[in-house]
């Protein structure tokens, strides 16, 4: 890749026909230095198997690739085939693979590290795919700032959400750096940050035990500026049971779900049943 990477990707765009889908939210990273930071601050080695999520153009693939032993690039829009064969230009260690991820499973690939550039409609389905198939894996992701926001949010905060909550509960995340919207295109609205998961230190829960945990946590924000009791009776809970576990728990029934931080939903989910 040049060091004018918006005017190569702008070029390559041209010559091979392809439109952008705005329905797929895709905002491509041009910035050579951006792309050389990401494989420094994931210490990627040669004794790596990474599985990149949302490819693009394959720039960072490229780049990765010139040090992992392997790298596996899923990429939703087959309309850009014909860039990412170019960009990758037949380099051995590259396996491309035109796929919806969230249709896949992380797992299958067995990889040592998973990085990727999400846009905002799908982080978080994408985060949670990775918590529940691949924990032990560290992952490194792009996001928009906005879905960042609802990672750090806590507990009576604006962006605080049932995502929150599970993200709180599921994994732990470090920022990395952040990302002027000038190093995309076409320029987002918003910034982006590079961020780190790992799973969380404490055990998950049994996956029944866990399932229930998450209902009563999206029931609670169903409706939102709406108390717990109206918004977990709305989702289809037994009125009185959720009354009886807040009374139990000493937590008043006027209280809305984005109050809660997720040990106390955890404690709330104990006492409700199905």
């Amino acid at each position: 890749m040049s060091s004018n990477g918006l005017r190569e990707l702008r070029d390559d765009l041209a010559k091979l026909e392809i439109k952008l889908k705005r329905s797929l939210g895709q905002n491509f990273c041009h910035d050579p230095v951006v792309i050389q930071r990401i494989a420094k601050v994931c210490n990627v080695k040669p004794s790596d198997w990474i599985l990149e999520i949302g490819a693009g153009t394959g720039y960072l693939t490229s780049s990765l690739a010139e040090t992992a032993h392997n790298v596996t690039a899923v990429e939703i829009d087959t309309d850009l085939r014909p860039l990412m064969l170019k960009t990758t230009n037949d380099i051995p260690n590259i396996r491309i693979i035109f796929a919806d991820i969230l249709e896949l499973n992380m797992a299958t690939f067995k990889p040592s590290i998973i990085i990727g550039n999400l846009p905002y409609y799908c982080s978080s389905a994408i985060l949670r795919q990775w918590a529940n198939q691949t924990p032990e894996v560290p992952a490194f992701f792009m996001l928009p700032d906005d879905v960042v926001n609802h990672l750090k949010a806590k507990p009576g905060e604006p962006a605080y959400t049932a995502f929150s909550v599970f993200a709180q509960y599921a994994f732990t995340h470090k920022i990395l750096f952040d990302v002027h919207p000038s190093s995309f295109f076409p320029r987002p609205n918003v910034g982006s940050t590079f961020v780190q998961f790992d799973k969380s230190p404490q055990p998950r829960l049994p996956k029944e035990v866990e399932d229930h945990f998450i209902r009563v946590v999206e029931g609670s924000f169903m409706l939102r500026r709406k108390t717990i009791l109206n918004s977990l009776t709305g989702a289809g809970f037994d009125g009185q049971d959720v009354i009886n576990a807040m009374n139990f728990l000493g937590l008043p029934t006027t209280i809305r779900g984005e109050t809660l931080n997720f040990e106390q939903f955890k404690r709330l989910a104990g006492y409700i049943s199905d």
